[in-house]
């Protein structure tokens, strides 16, 4: 039997994404919705994305694996995913202070240091969770670090995660070359020890 979606989720706001200037973004939604099943009234986040439009899924088909193998307290998560029609559906905790850009645009003389702190330790708590597991997240930006209502921060975006275990020999590699044509947005954002591929595993 199927589950009717339109019924369990009831839309509430549309919103903004810092991002928007994103080439992706123009076949994307961003909506603020609650669960009609949970009693508290819990917002989420419901990100709308049209696959007709889109020439490659590559990028959301890792995300969402991803969703699947991560868990941590620091790390966005995934509530619910499903398709209707041709429309990817993605439903995931609401951050009610928006992400690190949505922070830095809205104060643009700088944000007090207490708060730069908390936001940091956190992010490094989930940079942590997956070093330990061999795996780079490539993709921290500020765009992909959003703050909660509770003060709690979440890491997010895993398209350009990477695992250092081989999956041929089950071993650490000592260099990675799948890069995609998306990655080189994030070059700025990368160590140089990732671009230039050296002293990863030591």
């Amino acid at each position: 039997m199927m589950n009717n979606y339109n019924l369990t989720y009831r839309i509430i706001d549309t919103l903004k994404r810092s991002e928007s200037n994103d080439k992706d973004s123009q076949f994307c939604q961003t909506y603020l919705i609650n669960d009609e099943k949970e009693k508290n009234e819990t917002k989420f986040i419901l990100r709308l994305i049209d696959l007709e439009n889109l020439t490659n899924l590559t990028e959301f088909i890792k995300d969402i694996s991803w969703y699947q193998q991560l868990n941590h307290l620091n790390l966005m998560s995934l509530k619910d995913c499903f398709l209707i029609d041709t429309k990817l559906n993605l439903i995931k905790p609401y951050a009610s202070f928006g992400s690190c850009a949505d922070l830095l645009n809205s104060n643009p003389y700088g944000i007090c240091e207490q708060l730069i702190a908390h936001i940091i330790w956190q992010t490094l708590q989930a940079i942590c969770y997956l070093q330990d597991r061999h795996i780079m997240h490539r993709g921290i930006a500020s765009k992909n670090i959003y703050l909660c209502g509770n003060g709690r921060v979440l890491l997010d975006n895993f398209s350009h995660c990477i695992s250092m275990i081989s999956p041929y020999d089950g071993k650490l590699r000592k260099q990675i070359y799948d890069y995609t044509d998306k990655l080189k947005d994030q070059v700025l954002y990368l160590a140089p020890e990732v671009i230039y591929q050296v002293c990863l595993n030591n």
